[in-house]
């Protein structure tokens, strides 16, 4: 059991924040999701859960809004630009240094236990040493708009949660998958073609990447607000700290499907400009701080993400970033 009550969630219907949810809820944890009414619409959240819907997430709409509420933890999982296509420059700013200052705000005068804020790898930008595993010490030199928006929330966030005396820490995460998924990433769109026996084409796939499994992920957020010893306005890096070679995972959803791997073309796409090849993470500052570690090797991940995958969903065409 953890050792808070209550949580406020962000980002709740999305990816991660509906896994979040679902092992929050496992633990007896009373949770209000803080929503916009096309996010409610759009998925539910489960029973139990308390929603509340806003239009504005402005300081003052928020406090209207949350008039009554209070939670030990507030996890946000809000954000603009995890997709590729998601590049509008104001609303980079707006869904991600303007949210996570307005909701410090709203907030200020809860007596929280924590406030886990949601970083990013982009922020690093490119490692500054090839095959070795990045650490938090690392310079942030953000390659991508996203990641340029995802390091200045964290580096604003922290200064202001540190004027507010609110205990802050981010997590930055690094590859999440899992079921819950879009269906335009990697692995659920290699499912659907490959199900279909359609050809994939792809970059030559050389890239590492440190991967982690959607559960693996809900339970590190869970452990960074139960953890005694983490630093106020500190980041934690939350990856597998294994590398994985996107290669691989193509021939591991090939071979777990019975498909032969000559459907994988590979080098028909180009590399992102702004994408490096190598992109792993050192986890041990969280491990050693939390009673957290990974459980779900990538290889289980792919299985688990196979059986909950329906053998008629459509997934969509769009581009990957793979």
């Amino acid at each position: 059991m953890t050792l808070f009550r209550s949580a406020l969630v962000t980002g709740a219907t999305g990816f991660l924040g509906s896994v979040l949810v679902e092992h929050l809820l496992a633990q007896g944890v009373e949770i209000t999701c803080l929503v916009r009414p096309s996010a409610a619409d759009s998925r539910k959240t489960p029973k139990g859960v308390r929603t509340i819907e806003t239009t504005s997430f402005r300081a003052s709409q928020l406090k209207i809004k949350l008039a009554g509420v209070s939670a030990d933890v507030i996890f946000n999982l809000a954000s603009y630009g995890v997709r590729p296509s998601d590049r509008d420059p104001h609303q980079l700013i707006e869904g991600n240094i303007d949210l996570l200052t307005d909701l410090l705000e709203a907030t200020a005068d809860w007596p929280l236990r924590r406030f886990v804020h949601t970083g990013s790898c982009s922020e690093y930008g490119f490692p500054e040493r090839e095959n070795v595993p990045i650490t938090e010490s690392q310079s942030l030199r953000p390659a991508s708009l996203y990641g340029s928006a995802k390091a200045s929330s964290v580096l604003f966030g922290t200064a202001l949660a540190s004027r507010l005396n609110i205990p802050f820490v981010t997590l930055r995460l690094f590859g999440v998958f899992g079921p819950h998924e879009a269906p335009d990433r990697l692995i659920p769109y290699l499912i659907a073609k490959l199900r279909r026996d359609e050809p994939v084409d792809l970059t030559p796939g050389e890239q590492f990447r440190d991967l982690l499994y959607e559960d693996d992920v809900a339970e590190a957020f869970i452990a960074a607000a139960d953890a005694i010893g983490m630093k106020s306005g500190e980041a934690y890096n939350v990856c597998s700290a294994r590398p994985t070679r996107i290669r691989d995972v193509g021939e591991a959803v090939a071979d777990e499907l019975g498909k032969p791997r000559h459907l994988l073309h590979w080098g028909e796409r180009q590399y992102r400009a702004d994408e490096p090849l190598w992109l792993v993470g050192d986890n041990r500052r969280f491990t050693a701080t939390t009673s957290w570690s990974p459980r779900v090797s990538v290889e289980e991940g792919i299985r688990r993400m196979i059986a909950a995958t329906p053998l008629s969903g459509k997934n969509s065409e769009h581009q990957h970033a793979f």
